[in-house]
């Protein structure tokens, strides 16, 4: 049996690109990097305006400064300060954005996990790109995108050959199966095809495929991730309560892995 990493869904690449990509208030130095970059990658990937979320009184040249020098030389985006708000939902319905890019939360108690989190209900309404505090931001060479077909997985090669493009790195895309038999190699590698076609030709030549033989999908997630610079996956596709009691692969390779992952929540259709 193939295993999918996070999104087991027929594909779908259909994805509402022509809104201007948002980036939320992130607390985490760190993650404010890593989530400022990754928004600018995006949206200069889909050629979209980028939204700041910030102080009115803020020089806006300082998102250039919390940029890396690849993106400062070589890549740019139409850039607009947005005021800050307490809550999202306004800007949201404002702007209409075609995806937003957030710090993920740290500290979630166990029983958060019985109800959906901020990301999945923003979902309904743009693509969603959480970002963690760790590791470095500066250094991208290596991206790892486990995929499992869907939607989901389809944000995630995206986000990462965005940030491959601006920072001149290479992606892997990932897919773990249980056994080592005929059937299980052909649907792991129609997985891999079909993640890979998505890819723009101008991008090809940077991505590669690994199909990966493992009985633990998450371990094997997690202890490839520690030899790339930054992880890019789908979000789950089970429910809360479904992950609750079963748990998810990309939830523990959240909270398993040294190395950054950025979770990509593909917009929910409606």
């Amino acid at each position: 049996m193939t295993i999918g990493v996070s999104d087991t869904r027929p594909l779908s690449y259909t994805t509402s690109s022509t809104g201007p990509c948002l980036l939320g208030q992130i607390s985490d130095q760190t993650a404010q990097r890593r989530a400022t970059s990754v928004a600018h990658a995006l949206a200069t990937l889909r050629d979209v305006d980028l939204l700041v979320s910030s102080d009115p009184n803020e020089d806006e040249a300082d998102l250039a400064h919390s940029l890396p020098e690849s993106h400062r030389s070589e890549h740019c985006c139409s850039t607009t300060v947005v005021e800050k708000t307490t809550a999202l939902s306004p800007v949201v319905n404002q702007h209409q954005p075609s995806t937003l890019v957030l710090e993920r939360p740290t500290d979630q108690h166990f029983i958060d996990e019985l109800f959906a989190d901020r990301a999945e209900r923003l979902s309904s309404s743009a693509d969603v790109l959480t970002v963690d505090g760790r590791g470095d931001t500066d250094r991208i060479a290596s991206v790892l995108v486990p995929v499992a077909g869907g939607e989901h997985s389809h944000l995630a090669v995206e986000t990462a050959v965005a940030v491959a493009r601006a920072n001149e790195a290479a992606v892997d895309l990932f897919h773990v199966i249980e056994a080592d038999s005929e059937t299980s190699r052909d649907e792991g590698q129609a997985v891999l095809d079909a993640a890979l076609d998505s890819v723009d030709e101008d991008d090809a030549d940077r991505v590669d495929t690994w199909l990966y033989e493992a009985p633990n999908v998450t371990k094997a997630i997690t202890e490839q991730s520690a030899y790339y610079d930054l992880t890019v996956m789908g979000a789950p596709t089970i429910g809360p309560l479904e992950r609750f009691v079963f748990g998810s692969t990309s939830k523990h390779v959240q909270q398993e892995a040294d190395s950054p992952v950025i979770v990509a929540h593909a917009q929910q259709s409606q």
